[in-house]
């Protein structure tokens, strides 16, 4: 038995798997008691006895104003009313929308409760014509002979050496092309008999190595049995649907394909072109990146091989693939485009996680690359300079996310083994496509890196021999990311989607960890972006965040400041959760690194947008102002300082993750790595008083499905609850060291009327308590020592004085991207001791 890739998996996997279906089961099992209760008068929804004086709640769905692309098809989102007393008020759906003629048009709903009040809305729908978005510009359409696509003179050349050589990349290739075409069914590679489609390139790949015609005939046989019903399919849009087109160039002058079967192929590609434009394009949620590059890339390759035979279908799957690319699906336009789904990757971390893009986000980012340069003499990396980056720094996320043991990968978003790298079966086939277009795009060095930590790391086995093969660069150098020589810097700040990863050192007993903010749903990831944080401690993880997955509809899953705000989805709270229609995304709005002799790293989180203010959202949250979390790492302490304020009183909780039960006493928390050998102190000194319980996580998310969240994956929370404010300042201190540590080095809490702060060990770090910056902050620290570092944040930019009891004892230089300040002192001094820092005019 032959594993392809995690892409024909999903089509048998997917009625237990699949996150949209699993999702709509549970909506429609909710909705069915919802409307027995209803009938039969049940539940507090039917309380009669208040009288419904309040007008119902109309909520439309999707989008208002709505664009769809004329001759294409109106489906209609729909719309929600409630109120008080009745949460199920029947919407009733006026007015018709023409899509052959275009136009404006007006559908409108209304909304009646039982006592008789009546709301009523109306959605803009705007036929549009497909001209009116960038074609496909015209001086690229493709004038090379077939094959035109991918095939290149070169690239035979690579895949034949590794034929002479016979590498196990290509013996796999060939055993499985083999498998296809003998008469054993018991041998064929997975999912061949329901996604024939899957198989066809590489078949047609071997009949141009190898001038075999049972290779070519087999494929043509493939095509002829793929399917253009997409409902015969349980994820079409992940699958290789692309490959029609790499086959029909490929075979183009093979002596079987007879004009009368290239219509016939022609025919079913225009279709399955036509198909998918109206799913993805009218019908898909706006949020998944991979069915986005995807179908573009299906476009595009179709497109492009078919040119010179039919060049009126041709020209509109092209330019279906440049809308994607320059606009983006969805309603008209209404989605991210797939230019900017690469560009989001530029800050070195993909933003839709880490262990999901390898998946199938890459192959239509690599799709895309290929077909534009090799068919349509387009070369992004020179047309396009400024996504030459996407592959270095993708191969260096990699690298940083990476945890020193070499065999784990943070998650951080993947649905599938998110942390043991060894059981990701597409990250071999990252890695080679990465180290390709790394190359291609000029950057030699990322290139020899990927093969380099394809050596380093146990990635799993070769998966997806095709690609494996097609892509790799036999002769390419490896420098190993661990090597001395070819190390990373420790501190790794990664804009946009915002990550801060750090370590003190590239060995396997170093001090690893992030921080994190990347957005509010970073596209197709529910992800929390409350300031999450991990961190690895020569052995394994102190305190981590979990796998967030589905975040949104479990809640509660982070190592992060909770507020809880009341906000539920489908009945089930979701505090503490990444909130759809956010304002705007979170980022971390400050970044600094220490220097060679004080080694730490530093960050702010803004996340003033998380909580949409309009009653009229799909999730309306409201009552959160402002949210601000500092977090400070040095490889023995963290510091983390929380400003929240409210427009109402509200609870907060605070969490933090251990995969060992944690030891409470009084108002510090002890956890230990796995193996016992290390220990981390927790304590909360502003505000005082607080309460501290812990949590069994098979416990707390025994609902959740297995697939969602792996067993092995829930451990113990210990989490704190504040008491319900309006405004208000956490300060909370970590110590790690070893497992005979139990109590904290020198601790002292420094608080004033406008400083929040704490000198622990030969650390002292200060924070504003109020929501702005400022250019003078005095602070006392009792019983000063040698070699003190002191971090100030919140600090306008500019030159300063620091002042140690009266005497001047240095000058320094705030920036406008870090606000903050440092400075060592190299005296003893015993009692109070003043310090005050002030900007100079």
């Amino acid at each position: 038995m032959f594993y392809n890739n995690e892409i024909e998996n999903k089509s048998l996997k997917l009625l237990f798997e699949e996150k949209k279906i699993f999702k709509y089961l549970q909506w429609l099992f909710i909705s069915m008691v919802l409307l027995m209760l209803t009938a039969c008068g049940g539940g507090s929804n039917n309380n009669t006895s208040t009288p419904d004086n309040i007008v119902p709640i109309l909520i439309l769905l999707g989008n208002n104003p709505m664009n769809v692309i004329q001759d294409s098809t109106y489906i209609e989102p729909g719309a929600t009313a409630s109120d008080k007393i009745e949460k199920n008020i029947p919407v009733t759906i006026s007015g018709t929308v023409d899509v052959h003629t275009i136009g404006t048009y007006t559908i409108t709903y209304t909304a009646k409760n039982r006592a008789g009040k009546e709301t009523t809305r109306t959605r803009t729908v705007n036929v549009i014509s497909s001209t009116g978005f960038n074609g496909f510009p015209p001086a690229y359409y493709p004038n090379k002979t077939h094959p035109r696509l991918w095939l290149t003179q070169e690239r035979l050349n690579s895949i034949n050496l590794e034929k002479s050589n016979n590498t196990q990349r290509w013996q796999d290739f060939k055993q499985m092309c083999d498998a296809i075409i003998d008469s054993d069914n018991n041998n064929n590679p997975y999912g061949l008999d329901i996604s024939p489609q899957n198989f066809t390139a590489p078949l047609a790949l071997m009949y141009n190595i190898t001038n075999d015609n049972k290779y070519a005939d087999k494929a043509m046989e493939l095509m002829n049995k793929t399917d253009t019903n997409l409902s015969k399919y349980g994820d079409p849009d992940h699958q290789n649907f692309y490959y029609l087109g790499l086959t029909y160039d490929w075979l183009y002058h093979y002596p079987a394909m007879s004009n009368s079967k290239k219509i016939a192929y022609r025919n079913k590609m225009r279709t399955l072109s036509d198909n998918f434009y109206n799913q993805i394009n009218l019908t898909a949620s706006g949020t998944d990146s991979d069915q986005y590059l995807l179908t573009g890339n299906l476009h595009l390759t179709f497109g492009a091989a078919l040119y010179g035979d039919d060049n009126s279908s041709a020209k509109v799957m092209l330019d279906r693939a440049w809308i994607g690319w320059e606009k983006g699906y969805y309603q008209g336009n209404k989605g991210i485009s797939n230019r900017e789904i690469i560009k989001a990757g530029l800050g070195g971390v993909y933003f839709t996680g880490m262990a999901y893009l390898p998946s199938t986000d890459i192959i239509g980012i690599a799709g895309y690359t290929e077909t534009l340069k090799t068919a349509c003499n387009y070369d992004i990396n020179s047309l396009e300079p400024s996504l030459k980056p996407f592959w270095k720094n993708l191969i260096q996320g990699w690298i940083y996310l990476t945890d020193p043991s070499k065999t784990i990968i943070s998650d951080y978003g993947s649905w599938q083994d998110p942390n043991t790298l060894s059981k990701q079966p597409w990250m071999r086939r990252a890695l080679t496509l990465a180290a390709y277009f790394a190359k291609e795009a000029g950057n030699e060095e990322a290139s020899k890196l990927a093969k380099g930590y394809n050596d380093s790391v146990d990635v799993g086995d070769y998966n997806d021999y095709f690609m494996e093969l097609f892509f790799n660069l036999p002769n390419n150098e490896s420098h190993s990311p661990y090597d001395v020589n070819y190390q990373l810097p420790l501190i790794h700040f990664a804009k946009s989607p915002d990550f801060l990863l750090f370590r003190n050192n590239w060995n396997s007993d170093a001090i690893w960890g992030m921080f994190r903010g990347d957005g509010s749903v970073p596209l197709d990831q529910q992800a929390s972006d409350h300031g999450s944080f991990s961190i690895w401690y020569k052995e394994g993880y102190l305190t981590k965040g979990a796998r967030n997955y589905e975040s949104l509809s479990n809640g509660d899953f982070f190592n992060t400041l909770s507020i809880q705000n009341n906000c539920t989805n489908n009945g089930n709270p979701c505090s503490g959760t990444a909130i759809f229609d956010s304002q705007k995304s979170a980022e971390i709005s400050r970044d600094r690194e220490g220097n060679s002799t004080t080694m730490f790293a530093y960050s702010m989180l803004e996340a003033d947008g998380q909580w949409n203010d309009s009653n009229d959202s799909y999730n309306p949250v409201q009552n959160i102002q402002s949210y601000r979390r500092h977090f400070l790492w040095t490889p023995k302490y963290i510091i983390l300082y929380d400003r929240v304020r409210n427009k109402v009183p509200l609870n907060i909780r605070y969490r933090l993750r251990a995969e060992v039960e944690p030891t409470i006493s009084g108002n510090t928390i002890t956890q230990t790595t796995p193996q016992g050998n290390y220990n981390l102190l927790h304590k909360t000194l502003e505000p005082t008083n607080v309460k501290i319980q812990k949590i069994d996580e098979k416990i707390l998310w025994s609902g959740i499905a297995d697939w969602i969240i792996d067993n092995s994956q829930r451990n113990w929370q210990s989490y704190i609850d504040f008491n319900s404010k309006k405004e208000l300042n956490i300060l909370n201190v970590m110590q790690m060291g070893s497992d005979t540590m139990s109590h904290f080095d020198t601790l002292e809490y420094i608080n004033d009327t406008s400083s929040s702060g704490v000198r622990i060990g030969n650390l002292v770090s200060i924070f504003n308590k109020k929501e702005k910056l400022r250019n003078h902050v005095t602070y006392t620290v009792n019983n000063i020592k040698n070699k003190m570092v002191h971090f100030i944040t919140d600090l306008t930019a500019g030159s300063y004085s620091v002042k140690l009891n009266s005497t001047l004892i240095g000058n320094y230089k705030v920036k406008n991207h870090d606000n903050s300040l440092l400075f060592e002192t190299n005296i003893s001094s015993v009692g109070d001791n003043l310090f005050e820092i002030t900007q100079k005019n």
